[in-house]
């Protein structure tokens, strides 16, 4: 990957970024931001809920993903769904009933359906239809 495509990926998802947490109604995603660890994310969207560390978590997703610098690193998505409901109990969830959660080597890039379709065409990673 040279140093232009590398920039516009940086780019795109600091855009997508911003415009994502923009977006976001729900309490919990509110207190989300940037940086912070998986375990804390999960502490922030569990609260309240069942001993279950991944009580409001859809599904999941994990993908080796370049970084800025042309390194891959590990990219794992959440894709939260408020009410606590998992995939192997119901596969009609709608996809725009969740919200994904990014993160690279554990800790927080993104989230939302925006930044999440911007990584998801910067890297072909299939994008989820939201109905």
């Amino acid at each position: 990957m040279d140093r232009r495509s590398t920039r516009g990926l940086a780019f795109g998802l600091a855009t997508a970024s911003v415009l994502a947490t923009a977006a976001c109604s729900d309490t919990r995603l509110e207190k989300l931001s940037r940086g912070i660890s998986r375990d804390s994310v999960l502490a922030i969207i569990n609260e309240g809920a069942s001993d279950d560390s991944l009580a409001r978590i859809y599904r999941q997703e994990t993908y080796l993903l370049p970084n800025t610098k042309g390194n891959a690193f590990l990219g794992n998505i959440l894709f939260y769904d408020k009410r606590g409901r998992k995939q192997a109990e119901d596969s009609t969830v709608a996809a725009s009933e969740t919200t994904p959660i990014v993160l690279s080597d554990g800790k927080v890039i993104g989230w939302g359906w925006t930044f999440y379709d911007s990584l998801a065409k910067a890297n072909n990673i299939p994008q989820q239809a939201q109905k």
